[in-house]
């Protein structure tokens, strides 16, 4: 395999064993058209959990027009993805450990084990700039008792040839960090949301992300006349098949975004919002268009 900056130009293509004997697929070969990003192999103690990060470039010969993704990820130790742009970037950092996400950071993809590849819908694409700085964030955890080393995680970015008459792309962030699961209890509900500032007009696409208590995740959208709220995702969650869910429906001026969250906790201990694996999660990424921003929180401070 031969990296430029980050590019994969070309991909081995032999099957290999990680060091907890687990075969693993043949390397994700790049797109026709586009990129792909690829993290390093990366080595954890027993027990150990982290956050690292590794820096890219897309190619400065024209803005990029995303159309398409496709992810490869190892089927142990990684607890997700993801990956973003950077409006400040630090010259000449390629892996660097990145617990919190930086304030400038706007979210493209995430995604985790299981998580499919993905086709926006014909004459719509995310536009990204030309040679953007793009981080690729990896949650990582070594639950065994021995050390291991986590293959590279790699992702696809496919490319339109032309950005001619293209919809824009953008992602509406949606859910709450206000979570505290009592010890004991089963179906402990969340909830979070808002009023979006623009209508989405065509979501079709959804990526709920909870952690290990997560039971079940659902979107809708509240009616200003307060009728009967309308099923945008309803997702009972796995935390080891994370996918990206093909939804199809629309706000209007006025309505609200709501996100629901489900939990048992079967611990002798509260569980709060958090970052880590024993923590909880409750977010919902929309994928919709036309969008006037690429990305944008809701309930989310």
């Amino acid at each position: 395999m031969l990296l430029l900056g980050g590019l994969v130009l070309s991909a081995c293509s032999d099957p290999k064993t990680d060091t907890l004997g687990v075969e693993e697929p043949p390397a994700l070969a790049p797109p026709a058209s586009g990129v792909q990003f690829a993290s390093a192999a990366t080595t954890l103690d027993p027990g150990e959990e982290a956050y690292r990060c590794f820096d890219f470039e897309l190619p400065k010969d024209g803005a990029f027009p995303l159309v398409g993704i496709e992810t490869q990820v190892p089927g142990l130790s990684v607890h997700h993805f993801g990956l973003f742009t950077n409006a400040l970037p630090k010259a000449g950092l390629q892996s660097f450990s990145c617990e919190e996400m930086g304030a400038a950071w706007g979210l493209i993809t995430g995604g985790g084990v299981g998580t499919p590849p993905m086709t926006f819908p014909q004459g719509t694409a995310m536009s990204l700039a030309a040679g953007a700085h793009i981080v690729l964030q990896l949650h990582l955890l070594n639950a065994s008792t021995q050390p291991t080393t986590v293959s590279p995680v790699r992702v696809n970015l496919v490319s339109a040839k032309s950005t001619d008459a293209l919809e824009a792309v953008g992602l509406l962030i949606t859910g709450t960090l206000g979570i505290t699961l009592p010890p004991k209890t089963e179906g402990t509900v969340v909830m979070g949301g808002c009023e979006p500032t623009e209508p989405l007009l065509h979501v079709f696409a959804a990526f709920p992300h909870m952690h290990k208590l997560g039971r079940r995740i659902e979107t809708h959208v509240v009616p200003t006349d307060g009728g009967a709220s309308r099923q945008l995702s309803d997702v009972t969650w796995d935390f080891s098949d994370q996918g990206i869910y093909s939804v199809a429906g629309a706000t209007a001026p006025g309505e609200r975004i709501e996100t629901t969250c489900t939990y048992d906790n079967p611990q002798d201990k509260t569980v709060e919002f958090g970052l880590h694996t024993q923590n909880e999660m409750c977010v919902n990424v929309l994928y919709y268009y036309p969008a006037k921003e690429r990305s944008s929180y809701c309930g989310i401070p």
